[in-house]
């Protein structure tokens, strides 16, 4: 979850300092145990620092909780209890739901407003704390969720002790689990009108989840459908994840014997419903950046009437308190607007550049899959391919038709919370996330094996 480093000055400045407050405000409490509530903005700074907080409640092992995340490994952050992250965990995930709602409202209100320059400008200075709001929650469910995996492959190594049997048997317990992500999947696999599928899931980012400038699949569900029917789903099968899940279930409780099997249980049953929350705080920071584009078109629209903006995309290029200064009259010429949008266009093209790509590759779902790999560098390049393994570098909904008819997918980027990995767990489709490894692969037969976190060429 950490932010692009190329976002348009509009993003920027909302979520960047509603990231930075937002990791404040889950540190603060843990400050008793050696976590620090300063964080830097480094691209891989997040995922580190969520890492680090996960030991701190949990007590896993840093260098398995950054695996899992993908993040670099902090060998001297202090180390907490499981049971203190169970009682943790229960009481974030007992909260949640009524934080999603709210996140959820506020965001549906926004589209119904009628757009005075006084509801511009209240909303306006709700949009940063709402965000804020909505990326704590993602943070909190990540620390559950990722401390609740991580100790849940512990309880499974005491009675298996071959790691890649114990990593399946983590994979079969977290399959299926139902998100906003594999629904919207599970709809796009039987077929859907645009209209519903704006209604449903248009508040959902098509391309880059967290840049503002990029429409939403509201605007843009007639392209993604396109006039092809759905592919057939070869491996993306929910009733199939289903019932690998209930198979690991029973074995999980079989094999942790009678002391351990209360705590497995529970263990289990709270990783299943912070994986779960975790994709549903991801949908409610959609909404609430949804709500943000759609202010800011409608601030663009004002703008565009009376000439300080040419076209409503130049509203992106402005900071957020830059638009207040335009709204309220302070900038009150185009002649005042311009050379700040000449000079943003030209920093924006040199500094274009591609994010750090994680290297330890993470299998989240999925079993043993031979097909040959594919590289895709636009979902756009769908061709009529079947049985292959994809490998692109990040996945998002504009990729869901390479994603329904592959074997298996390699995501370059991603972790363990990532949009693949909460798609592949539902439809337990093979899939690595992080894989950054096979980037220079040839595309050749390989093998995909998630459950020991690898793939290799076939012989």
């Amino acid at each position: 979850m950490n932010l692009p480093s190329n976002l348009t000055p509009f993003s920027h400045s909302i979520l960047h300092p509603a990231m930075r407050d937002s990791l404040r405000r889950v540190a603060s409490p843990l400050r008793s145990v050696g976590v620090s509530a300063s964080f830097s903005d480094a691209p891989e700074a997040v995922d580190a620092a969520l890492a680090r907080m996960t030991t701190a409640v949990w007590g896993t092992s840093p260098a398995a909780t950054a695996d899992l995340l993908n993040a670099p490994s902090s060998p001297e952050a202090s180390r907490g209890k499981a049971s203190r992250g169970m009682k943790w965990g229960r009481q974030a995930l007992q909260d949640f739901p009524r934080a999603y709602g709210r996140l959820q409202r506020w965001s549906e209100g926004v589209f119904e407003s009628e757009w005075s320059q006084a509801q511009l400008l209240q909303v306006m200075e709700e949009i940063e704390p709402m965000t804020a709001e909505a990326l704590r929650w993602m943070h909190i469910t990540a620390i559950a969720a990722t401390g609740g995996y991580a100790r849940l492959g512990e309880l499974i190594a005491r009675f298996e002790k071959d790691a890649a049997r114990a990593h399946a048997l983590r994979l079969g317990l977290t399959a299926a689990l139902k998100t906003p992500d594999g629904r919207l999947m599970e709809v796009l696999k039987v077929g859907v009108a645009p209209d519903l599928l704006a209604e449903r899931f248009g508040h959902m980012a098509v391309h880059e989840p967290y840049e503002m400038a990029w429409p939403r699949l509201a605007e843009t569900a007639e392209a993604l459908l396109g006039d092809a029917p759905p592919p057939k789903a070869l491996m993306w099968d929910a009733e199939r994840a289903m019932r690998r899940q209930e198979a690991s279930v029973r074995v999980a409780r079989a094999q942790a014997g009678f002391l351990g099997r209360s705590e497995m249980m529970k263990t289990i049953h709270l990783t299943q419903t912070a994986l779960t929350a975790h994709a549903e705080a991801r949908d409610a920071l959609a909404y609430v950046l949804a709500a943000a584009r759609h202010w800011a078109r409608a601030a663009a629209d004002e703008a565009v009437a009376d000439g300080r903006i040419q076209r409503f995309d130049e509203i992106f290029m402005l900071e957020i308190e830059e638009i207040k200064q335009m709204m309220t009259g302070e900038w009150h010429s185009r002649a005042q607007i311009d050379p700040l949008l000449i000079g943003r266009r030209r920093e924006g093209r040199k500094s274009e550049e591609t994010a750090a790509i994680p290297a330890q590759a993470l299998g989240v779902a999925g079993e043993h899959v031979r097909g040959p790999l594919v590289r895709f560098s636009s979902p756009a390049e769908v061709r009529p391919l079947s049985g292959f393994i994809a490998l692109a570098a990040n996945w998002t909904p504009a990729w869901w038709r390479v994603a329904l008819m592959a074997e298996g997918i390699i995501s370059l980027q991603g972790n363990l919370l990532s949009w693949a990995a909460s798609v592949a767990r539902m439809g337990d489709l093979p899939t690595l996330v992080g894989g950054s490894a096979y980037a220079l692969w040839p595309e050749a037969t390989i093998d995909l094996f998630p459950a020991q976190n690898r793939a290799e060429m076939a012989d």
